[in-house]
């Protein structure tokens, strides 16, 4: 089963639609961050969110999405840009034996926020409760309330237990009334999505792309787009350099009075970093320096 992103229209009620099919990527970003079956189901809900967000971002513009939870596993990040290119983590990658659900792992009520910038400017910021205490249908909340973008959003995974941790789906749906739609259907069509019956036929068997757009009952689907989504990381030497360069250049200069490499690990991808202590003092000398 091949990852897939498809963004259409269902013409006959003005709804535009996005799909993402991601076992693929679900699988990478697991077995990045060596999550265990909690911590990994929430990391690839909140990965295949965030792709199908990915149709409506423009040239040079990210998202990131930060759920932030009272239970065990904290805060859930993931961010996307235009090409379809996500990453993420979860602030815990070990969660069981401390928690069997989850609902567990999660505690209660949290928040999510939503940052759109560039590499230089934030353009939009946003955040809401997030109250159903689900990623899927907080992320389709905040669309709903901060952005004023009525969404039906669903997530649906097939993670077997076994290790190393493979998914044998991951199908993510999201739908969203054009201007000039009908409300009344479209919100017919949300509680179908929506509801736990979908979920539950999604996480049955793996589901044809096609078969998933004809089950939300609008009509024939119009693909208008596709790509593929992929686990993408952006983190390189230049832009450690640049992280510390935002420290003090006390800190630099400890840093290099230690004597000992620096070893900085990326969030997203794991990849480690060692910077000795000449090559910080080069950037010292360049702080000091000036542009």
């Amino acid at each position: 089963m091949d990852d897939l992103l498809l963004r259409g229209l269902f013409p006959e009620h003005e709804v535009r639609f996005s799909l993402v099919q991601a076992p693929g990527l679900c699988s990478e970003a697991m077995g990045i961050h060596g999550s265990d079956a909690v911590s990994g189901w929430l990391l690839s809900e909140a990965l295949v969110s965030a792709a199908l967000l990915s149709t409506s971002v423009k040239d040079d513009e990210k998202l990131t999405l930060r759920w932030m939870y009272p239970g065990p596993v904290g805060t859930i990040l993931a961010d996307l840009n235009e090409r379809g290119e996500v990453r993420g983590y979860t602030q815990r990658v070990t969660l069981l034996p401390e928690v069997d659900t989850l609902a567990e792992a999660l505690g209660g009520d949290g928040r999510l926020s939503v940052v759109q910038h560039t590499a230089g400017r934030v353009i939009r910021t946003g955040i809401t409760q997030a109250f159903f205490r689900d990623l899927p249908r907080d992320l389709s909340y905040f669309l709903s309330m901060s952005h004023q973008i009525e969404t039906a959003l669903t997530v649906g995974l097939i993670l077997p237990l076994a290790l190393p941790l493979q998914a044998r789906s991951a199908l993510g749906l999201m739908i969203q009334p054009l201007p000039g739609a009908s409300l009344e259907v479209f919100d017919q069509a949300r509680n179908r999505v929506e509801g736990p019956a979908f979920r539950a036929w999604l996480e049955d068997a793996p589901r044809d792309p096609l078969e998933v757009l004809e089950r939300v009952e609008l009509g024939r689907a119009e693909v208008l787009g596709q790509g593929v989504p992929a686990y993408g990381c952006g983190c390189s030497r230049e832009k450690i350099h640049g992280l510390l360069t935002s420290l003090p250049p006390g800190e630099l200069g400890d840093m290099v009075r230690r004597g000992e490499d620096t070893t900085i690990t990326c969030h997203f991808c794991g990849r480690r970093y060692n910077l000795p202590p000449g090559e910080i003092q080069q950037l010292l000398d360049q702080m000091e320096k000036g542009p």
